[in-house]
């Protein structure tokens, strides 16, 4: 059972809007001690926490290295309900898995009394809506999922954040999490601390339990949700932002961003 963050938590019962499919990346290892190792990563979209449902693409799936630099993962296959990486991690230091697809711009619009939608930005849609169109809203939304894996002594370079979209920070190193210790997550939109960013904390097993014992969080005024794992094991967070925005390209930002990690025994 997860003890309840001190946050502004509402309430446990999950809202219809975050029953949807949860896109994330569980690699098979996340402590390691020796140098050259493989792991395995699953992927999926999925109602279930690490219930895995649905193969997605992994075509952008990246991994950052300790010192920084990136590369694309090749070893990929995509399945009908999961799909799979292999990965080497070449030395000693804190690596970051991450799939990150590049910004989607969409305009949607009424015409004749019905709700329509087309993929351009504030620029593009000039030219493609059609005549009568009312009620148009651009909004750019962008989706990220990530993880992090140790090989002997963790390192921090891949922890900085980008200061681009929602991302999260935390005062705990990914290889330090152990269970029945205070953990703080910070919620960052563009590189500062972002209050009323909703989210949802899950954890492995939700298909042994009668109950999923999830919890619905809002982060506080300083960007902040905190909780103490009672238990090791794998656990889930699943956040989003939206705000309208004034830009050349969109009139609404949406942000989502999945983080799956492992807590340690005590």
């Amino acid at each position: 059972m997860l003890k309840k963050a001190v946050l502004l938590l509402s309430s446990l019962f999950l809202s219809s809007s975050l029953q949807a499919h949860t896109l994330w990346l569980v690699p098979s290892h996340y402590v390691l001690s020796k140098p050259n190792s493989w792991i395995a990563v699953d992927a999926s979209a999925a109602n279930m926490t690490f219930v895995p449902d649905k193969g997605i693409s992994l075509n952008a799936l990246k991994l950052y290295s300790p010192d920084g630099s990136s590369k694309a993962i090749k070893d990929v296959y995509q399945g009908k309900r999961k799909s799979m990486a292999d990965v080497q991690l070449a030395g000693d230091g804190s690596y970051r898995l991450e799939l990150a697809n590049p910004p989607r711009f969409m305009t949607l619009y009424e015409l004749n009394g019905e709700r329509k939608r087309l993929m351009a930005d504030k620029q593009q849609r000039a030219a493609q809506l059609p005549a009568g169109a009312t009620n148009v809203e651009t909004v750019k939304s962008r989706s990220r999922s990530f993880a992090y894996i140790t090989v002997n002594a963790p390192t921090d370079t891949v922890l900085t954040l980008q200061g681009e979209g929602l991302e999260i920070s935390s005062s705990t190193h990914p290889a330090d999490v152990v269970a029945q210790e205070a953990l703080q997550f910070v919620f960052n939109i563009n590189g500062k601390p972002q209050q009323h960013v909703k989210g949802v904390l899950s954890y492995a097993g939700e298909l042994y339990r009668n109950a999923a014992e999830r919890i619905e969080f809002i982060t506080d005024s300083d960007g902040v949700f905190r909780f103490v794992p009672e238990q090791a094991g794998r656990y889930l967070i699943e956040a989003s932002y939206s705000a309208d925005i004034a830009s050349a390209q969109a009139d609404k930002v949406r942000e989502s961003i999945t983080y799956s990690f492992e807590v340690a025994l005590p």
